[in-house]
């Protein structure tokens, strides 16, 4: 299911997702009082919102966060639900959920899938701070994320790091960096996320600031 809702993403396929929103929301007035089907209705949400950052009703962030304050032991379901709607809440009520994660991880040894999950919940509550402009709570997680020393040899998480980072920064050097990975590994899709990412969040384009440059210096 969270595979489906990925590829619907990275093919920005709208008409899909609200498809399969008022599908589930069928299933839902059928069984009311089935959480999982609740859940993955917050989930396409999320997914669909994410296209354009849109944000959740305060009804439907206040039943989320009420989930997630009554979660004692993270386990790898509430680490996905986590990782897949945190884009639509405010992003700044996140943080004793994310405390208690990182504790988790510290002093137990979460399964790799688990350890996984955590990785994207925190690359995904990095963007969600900067597109929200909660640029405190940017350098908070970017501290956590240094003094937990998360995979280091995890390609995947060391790009979109770096790129959040620079865009944090306003580094080009970073941003140039985070995008010739996945040049070099003709990830056209993850480009594309990136382009999308610094029009939103109105960042220069270090590759077009080059382009300008060279520009003006023959002329």
């Amino acid at each position: 299911m969270t595979e489906t809702l990925h590829q619907y993403y990275v093919d920005r396929n709208r008409k899909k997702l609200k498809h399969l929103k008022i599908s589930i929301e069928k299933d839902i007035s059928q069984n009311p009082n089935y959480p999982f089907t609740r859940h993955y209705f917050f989930m396409t949400l999320s997914t669909l919102y994410h296209l354009d950052f849109f944000l959740a009703t305060p009804e439907q962030q206040n039943e989320l966060i009420d989930y997630f304050f009554n979660v004692n032991y993270w386990q790898f379901y509430d680490l996905c639900l986590m990782e897949h709607v945190v884009n639509m809440l405010h992003v700044e009520k996140m943080r004793p959920y994310l405390s208690d994660i990182l504790k988790q991880y510290a002093t137990e040894s979460m399964p790799k899938a688990s350890t996984e999950i955590v990785n994207r919940i925190l690359i995904n509550t990095l963007e969600t701070s900067i597109i929200q402009k909660k640029y405190s709570f940017t350098k908070y997680l970017l501290n956590k994320i240094a003094e937990y020393h998360f995979n280091s040899e995890d390609f995947w998480f060391q790009t979109w790091l770096l790129f959040w980072t620079g865009v944090y920064e306003k580094n080009h050097n970073k941003i140039r960096h985070a995008y010739s990975i996945p040049t070099y590994l003709h990830q056209n899709s993850t480009l594309q996320s990136f382009d999308n990412f610094l029009k939103i969040t109105h960042t220069d384009n270090p590759f077009i600031e080059n382009d300008k440059k060279k520009t003006h210096d023959i002329n």
